[in-house]
């Protein structure tokens, strides 16, 4: 959004309230009114500035204050499937980096992010594929026990995952690869494939209960 846009907005909307929101109606844009800030196409802008608002990394500004502590972490999760030449859903795995085991891709929300663009960020920079938040379908939620997780580096997550599912026809590949850091590789695997690696111990735990799903759920 151009500077003398989110000024004009200012001079409109700064100090109506002190919290909540308006929505412009022209642009569309949301005032967040306990930010000072305009939210517009994913981003938000500072009414004092007009520049973008950067938060930095959420979960790693959490953990210089919590130390070793157990933090809860909200994320979004990613199903991208097609149907092969015989007729069996496959569905897109990402062999991890750190756990060297099979997940989905998906990560932790950053702050200001919605879980769909969480989900529409972390599939691009995992897998490499572009999708459009529309386009994206919830699937379930997951959080308690089962999805609590300790790293290699000894930090404990209790994670709160939103998955969401997309048809890869909806996907376009970027010019770019994927990070090589946090994904191995890539596969496409059948309902049965998937079925032989939760029976071989080869899931990240996290994602166990949605590989079940997976399995007896979405694709009935």
């Amino acid at each position: 959004m151009e500077r003398t846009k989110i000024f004009e907005l200012r001079d409109k909307y700064q100090g109506r309230k002190k919290s909540g929101y308006d929505i412009e109606p022209e642009t569309g844009a949301i005032i967040v009114y306990p930010l000072d800030a305009v939210y517009y196409k994913g981003i938000y802008y500072s009414m004092k500035e007009g520049d973008p608002v950067f938060f930095g990394n959420y979960v790693a500004y959490v953990r210089e204050y919590m130390k070793e502590k157990p933090l809860q972490v909200p994320g979004s999760g990613v199903i991208v499937y097609r149907t092969n030449e015989d007729g069996e859903v496959e569905v897109l795995l990402q062999l991890r980096g750190d756990f060297n085991q099979y997940g989905l891709p998906g990560g932790g929300i950053e702050i200001g992010e919605t879980y769909e663009e969480c989900a529409v960020n972390e599939l691009l920079q995992e897998t490499a594929y572009i999708a459009r938040k529309d386009d994206l379908e919830l699937a379930n939620v997951y959080a308690g026990p089962k999805h609590v997780t300790r790293y290699p580096n000894g930090d404990i997550v209790f994670h709160t995952v939103v998955v969401f599912k997309i048809e890869a026809s909806k996907c376009k590949k970027a010019p770019h690869d994927f990070d090589k850091i946090e994904t191995k590789k890539l596969e496409w695997k059948t309902i049965e494939q998937i079925e032989e690696l939760l029976k071989g111990d080869k899931v990240f735990p996290n994602n166990i209960p949605i590989f079940e799903d997976i399995v007896n759920k979405f694709f009935i």
